[in-house]
C-alpha cells in the first residue's frame, strides 16, 4: 500500500511502468478468467462481497450482544483485512490509471488558453452539425448487441488511434439487471476488479454508442471521466455510421451547453433554441426516462460516487464529466471539424 501511494505521486512513472507496461499484460488475466463469459461476473462479485460483508457485520453484532468479545473481534478483523486487500487489488488491477499523465498533456492540448469566442463558435458549428445529422437518421431502432460488437472491434483494431490505450481486452457486456442499474441513473460502468464493462441495456438509445466507447476507454486504461467522454467523441464524430456520429455530437453539444446555463442563462437559451424540434425531443425523452428512476437511491449513489472520484485524483467529483468540453474545444482549434 505504501509503494502504491508513493507511485501515485509520479505520473510519468505510472504512465510508463503501469498504464503502458504492467496494465496491458495484467489485463490478460481477467480476460482469460471472465472476459469470455457472456454475463457480468463482476456484478455477481459485488453481490457476494456485499452479502459477505453484511453477514460478518451481523455476526459481529450478535457476538457483541452475547459478550463474545473474541469472536466479535475476529469478525471485525476479517472485515478489515478483506477491505484492505480489495483496496490494494483495486489499484493493482486498474485504479492506478487515475494517476497517469493526462491526455491533454500527451496530446498537447492547450486547455488553459481558450476564450469564450472560440467556445461559442465551436458550439454553434456543432449544433448545426447535430441538426443536420438528426434530419438524416431514424432513432426508433438500434441493435445494441451489434453496436457493442462493432465498436469494440473498431477500438481494438484502430491501433493508430490514441496508441497509449491498452488493447488487451476490449469488450462490453450488459449488467445482470439493467433495470436495477437505472435506479442508480447509470448508463454504464467498469468493474475494476474483473475489468468488465457493463452498458445499461434499457437506457435511451440515442447516446448508446457514445456510452459504449466511453466505458471501453475505461477498460483500455483511461481513468478520468472527461477523457473517456473526449475519446468517445474522437472515435465517433467522423464515423461512417450516422447514428454513431449523431451520438457523438448529441452528447458533446449537451456538455458544451451545460456551462452556459450557469454562466449566462439568456445566452444558454439562445443557443439551445438553435436546436431543431427533433433534437429537442430526443433530449426530452432522455430527461423523462431518467426522471422515472430518480429518488433516494440516485441521490445516495451521486454522493458516494462523487466522493469516490474526489478520492481518485478528480477533485471536481461528478462535475469532471463536463470538463470534456474544454478538451473538445482545445482539440477543435488545432483540428477544426467541418
Amino acid at each position: 500500500m505504501f509503494l502504491l501511494e508513493l507511485l501515485k505521486q509520479y505520473p510519468g512513472a505510472v504512465e510508463q511502468y503501469y498504464s503502458q507496461g504492467f496494465y496491458p499484460w495484467f489485463s490478460y488475466l481477467p480476460k482469460w478468467l471472465v472476459g469470455w463469459i457472456p454475463f457480468s461476473v463482476g456484478d455477481l462479485f459485488y453481490i457476494v462481497a456485499l452479502l459477505s460483508f453484511l453477514f460478518l457485520l451481523v455476526r459481529a453484532i450478535v457476538r457483541l450482544s452475547r459478550r463474545q468479545w473474541q469472536g466479535a473481534w475476529l469478525c471485525a478483523l476479517r472485515v478489515f483485512t478483506c477491505s484492505v486487500l480489495l483496496y490494494g487489488y483495486f489499484y493493482v488491477s486498474w485504479g492506478m490509471n487515475y494517476y497517469r499523465i493526462p491526455l491533454q498533456v500527451q496530446l498537447q492540448l492547450q486547455v488553459d488558453s481558450l476564450d469564450q469566442h472560440d467556445y461559442l463558435d465551436i458550439l454553434d458549428r456543432y449544433i448545426d452539425t447535430l441538426n443536420k445529422l438528426r434530419a438524416q437518421i431514424d432513432t426508433t431502432a438500434l441493435d445494441r448487441a451489434h453496436v457493442q460488437e462493432e465498436l469494440a472491434t473498431m477500438m481494438k483494431q484502430k491501433v493508430e488511434f490514441l496508441p497509449m490505450l491498452s488493447r488487451t481486452q476490449v469488450r462490453a457486456k450488459n449488467p445482470l439487471s439493467s433495470e436495477m442499474v437505472s435506479y442508480f441513473t447509470v448508463t454504464g460502468y467498469l468493474n475494476p476488479f474483473t475489468q468488465e464493462v457493463q452498458v445499461n441495456a434499457v437506457a435511451p438509445s440515442t447516446s448508446y454508442p457514445f456510452t459504449v466507447v466511453h466505458e471501453l476507454a475505461h477498460q483500455m486504461g483511461i481513468g478520468f471521466e472527461d477523457e473517456c467522454n473526449f475519446i468517445a467523441f474522437l472515435a465517433l464524430h467522423d464515423h461512417s455510421n450516422l447514428r454513431y456520429r449523431y451520438a457523438a455530437y448529441y452528447e458533446t453539444v449537451a456538455y458544451l451547453l451545460r456551462p452556459l446555463y450557469f454562466q449566462d442563462e439568456q445566452q444558454y437559451r439562445a443557443y439551445a433554441n438553435k436546436l431543431t424540434g427533433a433534437v429537442k425531443k430526443d433530449y426530452l425523452v432522455d430527461r423523462l426516462f431518467w426522471q422515472r428512476y430518480r429518488g433516494p437511491v440516485d441521490r445516495l449513489m451521486g454522493f458516494f460516487y462523487g466522493n469516490y472520484l474526489k478520492h481518485n485524483n478528480q477533485p471536481e467529483g461528478v462535475a469532471r464529466y463536463s470538463l470534456m468540453s474544454r478538451l473538445v474545444v482545445a482539440w477543435d482549434k488545432s483540428h477544426p471539424v467541418e
